[in-house]
């Protein structure tokens, strides 16, 4: 009996958990221009405040707003020009008296410190913005200024400590960095950051009719093109993580024993992601190899379209890989993933839509439980019934009746349909791709993102709410 898709899902998150506190023990230490979209070990709090001084928030004339009080149009006062400051000088230390009725002032950029009063070591409190002042004398007798009016004394100015506090949480541990977070942190002065490693994913795709074999490295004219190994490559780097395409292997039991076996033995991944081609002999060479190399079978089929037949299992670790003599009567094909002591591996579906919705929805999960990623939520849209979208049956096929309903979910099973998320007026909507074809890309590349209806909802029509994924799981 296949395995219903949450059973399946909680299965996944608990052998993930288990081996996620040992992941996390490996520690990278990155630095902030490389971090983007790895996942934090640790709490991230701000080592200093900021600014750590008083900054100049608006270009003018910095000036001691008790000299210049009494500056009306009808009695202008006069200001000399101290000299100039930009973002990152020294403060300057200026004789602050009032001279010939002239009273001191600095030319001064945004995110410069304050000038010092040389009578009192206190910095200049306000500024004389530049359309305020105009200039009467340049030359000689250096720059001579006049102002109509009071200069500003509040929004001037970036105060100590006003954006980050000292022990201020900028990233929790188990979140994605994001760019937003490498600004956050830049602006700490924090510079690299304990990263947990990237998850090394090995693909592997299996089956004889598929073109340009490890084996048999010549395209034949009727071998079928392998769309889902550099698909699933593809998506797992785009979660952020380090994947490598092995190639397409032959569905033969021996071959794929000897080759997992040598990668076993290099320790060169964390997880396999094995898909299979559509002859109906590579479920009973998958299985067989797993019991050969002594691997742990979760679940089989799990109880979703598309994408039903998935297993998930979990190998040995290299010191521990036995040679088993093989049982007959093997079917699935599927997923594998490991436990504490184990090496996941991972095999999706055979057709390219499949597969790709049992990586979103298998895999990934997986994935973000082992790098300590919290579960994701669903995207609530209304689904929107266009000229576009056919009304389809269960199987697909257009219903001869005239209704709103759009899905046709079961009461057995989970369903997935790719699909069109846009933005309204009124919020966002999700149109169903008018072909859902499992063996066609072209409307899957039309699409982005993935419309969920759970087993026991038979049905999803115009306007009704419907839960959607974006392609990738979102990181930040």
């Amino acid at each position: 009996m296949a395995t219903k898709f949450d059973d399946a899902r909680d299965i996944i998150g608990r052998v993930a958990s288990e081996r996620a506190e040992r992941f996390a023990q490996d520690e990278d230490i990155r630095a902030l221009d490389s971090v983007v979209g790895r996942i934090v070990k640790e709490d991230i709090n701000s080592p200093i405040s900021t600014p750590t001084f008083d900054a100049v928030a608006i270009s003018g004339y910095a000036v001691i707003a008790a000299q210049v009080s009494r500056a009306t149009t009808e009695r202008p006062m006069k200001l000399r020009c101290m000299g100039a400051m930009r973002a990152g000088d020294h403060p300057l230390e200026v004789d602050d008296r009032v001279v010939d009725g002239m009273v001191c002032c600095v030319d001064i950029t945004v995110g410069a410190a304050f000038p010092i009063a040389k009578s009192t070591g206190r910095p200049f409190d306000s500024i004389v913005p530049l359309e305020h002042a105009e200039i009467i004398q340049e030359g000689g007798n250096g720059r001579i200024l006049q102002i109509c009016r009071l200069p500003l004394t509040s929004w001037h100015k970036r105060i100590t400590g006003s954006d980050f506090r000292k022990g201020d949480r900028i990233i929790s541990k188990g979140m994605a960095i994001a760019p937003k977070y490498v600004m956050a942190l830049a602006s700490v002065g924090i510079r690299q950051v304990s990263v947990t490693r990237q998850v090394r994913v090995g693909i592997i795709s299996i089956g004889s009719e598929l073109q340009s074999t490890a084996i048999h490295p010549r395209a034949l004219q009727y071998k079928i093109p392998d769309a889902n190994g550099p698909f699933l490559t593809a998506a797992v780097r785009e979660m952020g993580e380090d994947a490598e395409y092995l190639g397409v292997l032959p569905d033969d039991s021996n071959v794929l024993t000897a080759f997992i076996r040598d990668k076993l033995a290099k320790d060169q991944f964390d997880v396999f992601v094995t898909t299979g081609g559509i002859n109906r002999s590579t479920p009973c060479s998958v299985m067989t190899t797993i019991y050969n190399l002594g691997g742990n079978v979760h679940f089989q089929s799990i109880a979703m379209q598309p994408g039903g037949s998935t297993m998930f299992a979990t190998l040995p670790e290299p010191d521990s890989v036995q040679y088993k003599q093989s049982p007959s009567g093997f079917y699935g094909s599927g997923i594998y993933n490991p436990n504490p002591n184990m090496v996941p591996t991972p095999n999706a579906s055979c057709g390219p839509i499949a597969s790709a919705c049992c990586f979103r929805f298998l895999v990934t999960p997986y994935i973000r439980a082992l790098i300590g990623m919290q579960t994701e939520c669903a995207i609530s849209a209304k689904v929107a019934l266009t000229q576009s979208t056919s009304v389809f049956s269960r199987h697909d096929r257009p219903s001869p009746k005239s209704n709103d309903m759009v899905v046709d979910g079961s009461m057995n099973y989970d369903t997935f349909r790719h699909a069109i998320l846009r933005s309204q007026v009124d919020g966002v909507s999700v149109e169903i791709a008018k072909e859902r074809s499992p063996a066609k890309a072209s409307p899957f590349a039309s699409s982005n993102c993935w419309m969920h209806v759970p087993r026991g909802h038979v049905s999803v029509g115009d306007g009704d709410l419907a839960n959607i994924y974006p392609f990738c799981s979102p990181k930040s």
